[in-house]
């Protein structure tokens, strides 16, 4: 094997170790392993979305997103929020490997939900 090959898989066996460290997307502000962020739009509308990771599941990532929702309303004066346009934005992509002669795949799924919400007094 040379050199280039084995430092290429060598950086792809430490990119994909680090992923697995992080563990499940936090409740928290967009980072590098995903998180909420929102948006002013005007008046009473914001849009609001969270980005999970691959270690995070489908629920959870759409409980947060709700969570945020509400937060915003709530940091902002208003009481309690509806959704004027909320969507299923996960996106699923392919990692694979090679070793030994053989390619393995295997499909994984960032879940992240995005939408217009409006504050209600």
């Amino acid at each position: 094997m040379n050199l280039n090959r084995l430092t290429t898989l060598g950086s792809i066996f430490i990119l994909l170790s680090g992923c697995s460290l992080l563990g499940p997307t936090p409740y928290a502000p967009m980072a590098l392993a995903g998180g909420y962020s929102d948006t002013h739009i005007k008046d009473n509308l914001y849009y609001v979305e969270f980005s999970g990771n691959a270690y995070i599941n489908r629920g959870t990532a759409y409980q947060y997103f709700h969570r945020r929702a509400k937060e915003v309303c709530l940091e902002n004066g208003y009481s309690d929020y509806k959704f004027k346009d909320a969507k299923d934005v996960s996106t699923e992509y392919v990692v694979g490997s090679y070793g030994s002669g053989t390619i393995n795949a295997s499909s994984m799924n960032k879940p992240s939900f995005a939408g217009e919400v409006s504050c209600i007094k």
